[in-house]
């Protein structure tokens, strides 16, 4: 079996040399126990015994040769040897000492065992197609774990070869005996010539899904799904029996979606059967998705629509009724005058005065009872929200009643009111009075028989916004989909979690969630501390910005005064010329060679050419479409760069680019200066607006008048850290919450790791405050109208106001309900960690059943545990406030620096399908990523050519006292030359390593 390449060359030996240590991590990792030196008696044999200590410290490996002079040359000095120490130590002694320190640490030896563990979680990662680098840095950590030393580079990538072999293999073995099965006919079709066209093949029609929500384009699409439908149904044992997962269907359904249809039919017909099963799965999952997409959006528009044109309506009609209510003041007027004059006539006797004032009244009663009718019949006609809704009935049912026809729902798993409903309205040509109506409303069912008359219409249109709300909120659930599955579909399986529990919750590190009550204690104790600690100093008045209201409390944060005399570090950067974006690329990519994570999709291709990919990366970032980067470049052109597009550009390998430059800034000590302490790295996230083209079709997109008026956009969900390292970026819905996307974005990058996280109020919810906890992050969001906020405690209110608290909660924890479900909550939280779906699909899911669900309101309530000792601490600690919406003003600065780099077509997206949209942020984002690095590298540079201690330490405050993202002397505009690249812009960040600026900013720190 071919060992595959997972880690580049530098990658691979780094993983495989020495580390290198500073020196307040030297005197760390060789702080080594005396009892290992005790019988040690010659330097010599200190040293290896402390060098084998400090490696295994550090990497939990050992190494048998040693290079690095200056971990020796200070290992002779700790030992008070200066002459050179002999390093040709006896591979005897060596094994000798390495075996003594794996019993002092109690490490276990690399078994049958431990193997077996470790090919299993490789397999559980390879059947979830993650990033085989990731599969080899998780078997990294989980040795770790195991309490075993790290395997070999050539183990590791021996083990994944395994998963990643194995599993087609064995889909490939059980499918060799179906070969011949009538049934695999069905594929043929796809491999066959239109007759309307000589060079296009059946499959061509498949490969694209529109996403357009006019009559046409979902009538074409209806079209195209029942004909994948019909091929699904008759090949559908066959998928199961072989074993293709989704999550298999969606890999090799991508190179069915990337090739030409010569290169399928030129793979052997085990291959091309596997792989067209693989399309016809996924494309039936896809499509589902995309009809209900479609689905949901048509009938958001037409309650919108209905909405509308009933307060248009409402408008028009205001002069008639406002006409009716003058009417009615006046003869109201009129009638108190004429009693008025009737009774002051003193010609007039008492009896004829009461005749003519029942005449009076009689008449104006008349009137009045008329034109109160009138305005009866006008408020009706205003308030009758339900004949704008009918207007709808005839567009949606063109639109939507074929899908609602063909859509196969999760009957078991779903609300038994509405499938009656949807069965009735599949197998009836007809729709009576007889038609279900429990899953309408009381209002509902009266207004559909109004003046004795099934309303047809409006029961269908009805129908339609029913079955749209319940998808949304998960009580109708497809049986055939990625995204509008049952809950319980996402989730580790009962059986498997009950039998395997033990076994995941070891793996993942997570035997302190095991006893709820032996984890909850602290837990509690530390809130009730809180409580204590927050009032004592709001009692004795130490907390000068709480100021306490009869029915609230009002809380300032000061804002961080800047000395304007301080100087910017602008006045370093080049100030008279311009350097081109793409010689910065290529400077970058000397440093990083982050281009090689660009992969052909088959990974047995060569690598392409770098202008290639560097003009795609530029069309895509910048916003300028790879059309039209082909045609004002020099040394490309269209049809290159389609390649480019198809084979090499993916989600996957734009993140590991930005992951590679990321890390590489991990490197230079300048980075750290950023930060507010040194070993805690304060991470943020925000979301970022951004229109999309008028004349794009995407399901991803959505309405949202205060930032688009009647335009749709899209959101860019962003995350950085305190050195302005851009490490995870999303593009969602801007109808979407983005909450659930905070999760996603500390567990799935592998460039940076987040000590705490802020975000502003969009991006929390108690159960995200409780999934964080659980998860291990330290979670600090920037609140607005923090005084709404509620406090929750551990005792009664009563017991909060007994101990004269004025901060008190507002009512007790219920704690059974998270004790009830603490194994739901673990098998949750478990199910993140085996990477089973995303954080964000599970919580879509999860609060669809907000109002009824167990687990979700349990993860609430422990989140408000949680929420509530952070917002005591907020309370307590100005300083955090202050560094929360400082980290959050980076994110603000950061998304000018979005559009300045995204300039094209003003700033609009112009694509439309969720992956190529977030290609085209992951490549803004390398772009933002790259200059940020180049800029570190020239400050750095600056900083070593500074003459003397003075002016490094200057150029250091202004960098601390200003930020790195720095943009005014790059050029992003005019011709894109790709037949030269300027050397001159690399020898501007190129280091001399022989000069060392670290003296200045540790004196700064």
């Amino acid at each position: 079996m071919p060992i595959l390449s997972i880690l580049s060359k530098v990658e691979q030996a780094q993983f495989e040399s020495e580390p290198s240590f500073s020196l307040k991590e030297k005197n760390y990792f060789f702080k080594i126990p005396q009892i290992l030196l005790s019988d040690l008696n010659t330097t010599k044999n200190k040293v290896l015994m402390t060098l084998l200590w400090g490696y295994f410290k550090a990497k939990n490996k050992f190494y048998m040769e040693f290079s690095q002079v200056e971990n020796l040359k200070f290992l002779r000095l700790l030992y008070n040897r200066e002459e050179a120490v002999d390093t040709t130590f006896a591979l005897t002694t060596t094994y000798r000492y390495k075996e003594i320190i794996k019993t002092y640490l109690g490490i276990h030896d690399y078994t049958q065992e431990m193997k077996s563990i470790l090919q299993k979680e490789a397999n559980n990662l390879a059947n979830n197609f993650i990033h085989r680098k990731k599969i080899f840095y998780t078997l990294v950590a989980l040795s770790k774990k195991l309490n075993i030393e790290v395997p070999s580079y050539t183990e590791l990538t021996r083990i994944i070869s395994t998963a990643l072999n194995t599993q087609k293999s064995d889909i490939l073995f059980k499918l060799e005996f179906l070969l011949h099965d009538d049934r695999l006919k069905e594929l043929d079709e796809f491999l066959v010539k239109e007759k309307s066209s000589k060079n296009r093949y059946k499959i061509a029609y498949f490969r694209k899904l529109e996403h357009a929500t006019t009559k046409n384009k979902m009538l074409l699409s209806l079209g195209k799904f029942k004909t994948i439908q019909s091929k699904f149904t008759i090949l559908k044992e066959i998928i199961e029996t072989v074993g293709i997962t989704p999550k298999i269907a969606q890999y090799y359904a991508k190179w069915i979606e990337k090739s030409q249809t010569s290169q399928i039919n030129q793979t052997n017909k085990l291959n091309q059967k596997f792989t067209l099963l693989s399309f016809i799965y996924h494309q039936y999952l896809i499509r589902n998705d995309n009809l209900i997409d479609r689905f949901i959006s048509t009938v958001q528009t037409a309650k919108n629509s209905s909405f509308r044109a009933q307060k248009e309506f409402s408008f028009e009609l205001e002069p008639q009724k406002n006409k009716i209510i003058q009417s009615l003041e006046e003869m109201h007027l009129s009638l108190i005058n004429e009693m008025e004059f009737i009774l002051s006539d003193v010609k007039l006797s008492a009896p004829n005065k009461v005749l003519q004032m029942e005449s009076l009244l009689e008449t104006q009663t008349q009137k009045s009872t008329q034109v109160l009718n009138d305005k009866k019949v006008l408020d009706s006609l205003i308030d009758n929200k339900y004949e704008f809704i009918e207007k709808k009935s005839i567009s949606l049912q063109g639109k939507l009643s074929g899908i609602l026809k063909a859509i196969e729902f999760d009957e078991a798993n779903s609300n038994k009111n509405i499938i009656a409903a949807i069965n009735y309205f599949k197998n009836s040509s007809y729709i009576s009075s007889t038609a279900p109506k429990e899953f309408l409303d009381e209002e509902e069912r009266i207004t559909i028989f109004e003046s004795g008359k099934f309303r047809v219409s409006l029961y269908k249109v009805l129908l339609f916004f029913h079955v749209s709300d319940a998808i949304k909120n998960g009580t109708l659930n497809l049986k055939y989909s990625l995204k509008y599955r049952n809950f319980e579909d996402y989730l580790i399986d009962k059986e498997e979690w009950k039998e395997n529990n033990e076994s995941f919750i070891k793996v993942h590190e997570l035997g302190h969630l095991k006893k709820y009550e032996i984890f909850i204690a602290p837990i509690k104790g530390k809130l009730e501390s809180s409580f204590k600690e927050s009032n004592r100093k709001i009692n004795k008045g130490f907390n000068s910005y709480f100021t306490s209201t009869e029915s609230s409390f009002i809380l300032k944060t000061p804002k961080l005064v800047r000395d304007e005399n301080e100087e910017s570090i602008s006045k370093y950067f080049p100030a008279h010329e311009y350097i081109s974006v793409i010689d910065l690329l290529h400077s970058i990519n000397e440093e990083v060679d982050f281009l090689s994570s660009f992969h052909h999709y088959n990974q047995s291709k060569s690598k392409s050419n770098h202008n290639l990919l560097l003009a795609a990366l530029l069309g895509y970032g910048c916003n300028l479409s790879l059309p039209k980067i082909g045609k004002i470049s020099k040394g490309i052109n269209e049809n290159q760069l389609d390649n480019i597009k198809t084979w090499y550009l993916s989600e996957e390998n734009t993140d590991e680019a930005n992951n590679k430059i990321i890390s590489f800034m991990d490197t230079l000590e300048i980075v750290k200066v950023m930060r507010a302490d040194q070993d805690i790295n304060h991470t943020s996230s925000d979301g970022q607006k951004y229109n999309i083209s008028q004349s794009i079709d995407s399901t991803n997109t959505g309405y949202s008048f205060k930032y688009f008026g009647t335009d749709k956009g899209v959101v860019a969900y962003t995350f950085l850290d305190e050195s302005h390292r851009l490490f995870h970026s999303q593009v969602i819905n801007v109808n979407e919450r983005e909450s659930g996307y905070v999760i996603d974005g500390l567990m799935h990058n592998n460039a940076v790791k987040s000590d705490i996280h802020s975000t502003d109020t969009h991006g929390f919810t108690e159960v995200i405050f409780g999934l964080t906890n659980l998860l291990g992050f330290s979670f600090a969001p920037r609140i607005k109208n923090f005084k709404d906020q509620q406090l929750y405690g551990c005792n009664s209110p009563k017991h909060y106001h007994n101990l004269g608290y004025k901060l008190t909660p507002k009512r007790k924890i219920n704690e059974k309900l998270i004790s009830d479900n603490w194994d739901e909550m673990l098998r949750f939280i478990v199910t993140i960690k085996e990477c089973k779906t995303t954080a964000t699909q599970l919580l879509k899911r999860l609060t669809s059943y907000s109002r009824q669900h167990k687990l979700y309101t349990a993860l609430k309530e422990y989140g408000k545990i949680i929420k509530t000792d952070f917002l005591l601490n907020y309370i307590d600690d100005v300083q955090l406030r202050q560094r929360i919406e400082k980290q959050l003003n980076k994110v603000e600065a950061s998304n000018k620096f979005s559009k300045a780099v995204f300039f094209g077509n003003s700033s609009e997206f112009t694509v439309a399908t969720v992956e190529e949209q977030n290609i085209a942020n992951n490549s803004k984002r390398l772009i933002q990523n790259a200059i940020i690095l180049w800029n570190y590298m020239f400050i750095t540079k600056k900083i070593q050519q500074a003459p003397n201690q003075k002016e490094k330490a200057e150029i250091i405050t202004a960098l601390k006292n200003s930020s790195i993202v720095h943009w005014s002397h790059i050029n992003f505009y005019g011709e894109y030359d790709f037949t030269r690249s300027s050397k001159r812009i690399h020898r501007l960040i190129a280091l001399d390593e022989t000069k060392g600026y670290f003296n200045a900013v540790a004196k700064e720190k």
